[in-house]
């Protein structure tokens, strides 16, 4: 295969992404592309790829390519190209490409089902939960209604009830017959890594959140919130499947994909790839295609000032404003 060169630049990261290897770089360099990484605008990459944690992208004049794992939508505006979670089509600007594709639950989560019967049943515990955060009110209320009834673990940092965080999600999860696996909020397409990690662990997830889920994942091996009137009905049917050993093995052993379902297309990097190459191939200067007309420039100027704002309404004062006084 060829070498290809590119110059790429990331901005806008979460905490634990690494600039030189993740999921982008090691598709790339699998596929043949020898990557530089360029760690500031005065690098001056070719391409840059925004994460959705900050304003960054906007001392970038190269393409902008962005990435969001949040429920938001596209802002084309401002970049050339996207990637995240709508159910989507604009051409060849944007690709769907769920969260729970990139993480190295993943591979395992596909052959959960090939696990030995004695490797479910052996799991003498209820249900987990692991959340680090309270936005969810369907999440936070169906966590209280299933606590009333059975004990359920709570290792993430929100209502925790384990001594603490629990350092490893999976390796505690793998101790447990279900996992509440709610998202942070319900959009047509938002799928993240939560039902995938619950899959890889050997949980049976109980899921709610994206309206598509049964188009995304096999519905006979997960239980499904939107298929109960409520919460009340939603916990017969969890106690149920926990009180019988031939229905619970039978989510259990359930491949999480079948043909023609969604997820297939994610098995491997290819579709990144494909679009990602197809990018780099118009060059540096043919990729951008963002509006740079007179209201793109409005725009942008707009989103600089407010963040400059922002990041201004940061800083330290001086003495007497750090204590609270004015002159």
């Amino acid at each position: 295969m060829a070498d290809k060169q590119v110059r790429l630049g990331f901005c806008d990261l979460a905490p634990d992404w690494d600039p030189e290897d993740n999921y982008f770089t090691r598709v790339l360099r699998q596929g043949g592309y020898t990557v530089t990484v360029c760690r500031s605008p005065e690098e001056h990459p070719d391409f840059v790829i925004s994460c959705g944690f900050g304003r960054a992208y906007l001392d970038y004049g190269c393409c902008r390519i962005q990435f969001s794992g949040e429920d938001s939508w596209p802002d084309l505006n401002v970049f050339d190209y996207s990637m995240g979670f709508p159910l989507l089509e604009y051409g060849d600007r944007y690709l769907r490409l769920p969260l729970y594709a990139m993480r190295d639950s993943w591979a395992p989560a596909l052959i959960k089902h090939t696990l030995p019967d004695e490797d479910f049943l052996a799991r003498k515990k209820f249900c987990n939960f692991v959340v680090s955060n309270d936005f969810s009110a369907e999440r936070n209320a169906f966590f209280e209604a299933l606590s009333a009834k059975r004990r359920v673990d709570s290792g993430g940092s929100y209502k925790n009830n384990m001594g603490g965080p629990v350092p490893d999600k999976l390796a505690f999860q793998k101790q447990y017959k279900f996992s509440i696996a709610y998202e942070n909020s319900r959009d047509p397409g938002y799928c993240t890594e939560k039902i995938v990690d619950a899959f890889a662990a050997g949980t049976v997830p109980i899921y709610w959140g994206d309206p598509c889920i049964k188009e995304e994942f096999n519905p006979e091996s997960f239980v499904c919130a939107d298929d109960y009137p409520d919460n009340d009905a939603l916990i017969d049917a969890i106690q149920a499947i926990d009180k019988d050993d031939a229905l619970y093995l039978r989510y259990c052993r359930a491949p999480i994909l079948t043909p023609g379902c969604r997820a297939e297309r994610y098995t491997d990097g290819k579709a990144c790839f494909a679009f990602l190459d197809a990018i780099f191939a118009k060059g540096p200067e043919g990729a951008i295609c963002r509006n740079r007309s007179c209201w793109g420039g409005i725009y942008e100027n707009d989103l600089r000032y407010y963040r400059d704002l922002a990041e201004e309404a940061k800083r330290p004062k001086g003495l007497l404003a750090r204590l609270g006084l004015r002159r």
